[in-house]
């Protein structure tokens, strides 16, 4: 399932999705292409998740 909309009104994949391709990912050999898209993941997955975190008191 995903989020309502992302930045720009673009769908955010919901974050057990994205635990799935980041998975996925970390079974293809080791590479700058493989290190790039992890970012991306990383960065989408906290985007997913910046809602689930309360603030420090």
């Amino acid at each position: 399932m995903s989020n309502s909309s992302g930045p720009h009104g673009r769908m955010t994949p919901a974050p057990n999705e994205i635990n799935n391709s980041i998975r996925q990912l970390m079974d293809e050999p080791a590479g700058r292409k493989r290190t790039a898209e992890y970012e991306r993941l990383l960065a989408l997955w906290t985007e997913a998740t910046r809602d689930d975190v309360e603030p420090a008191a």
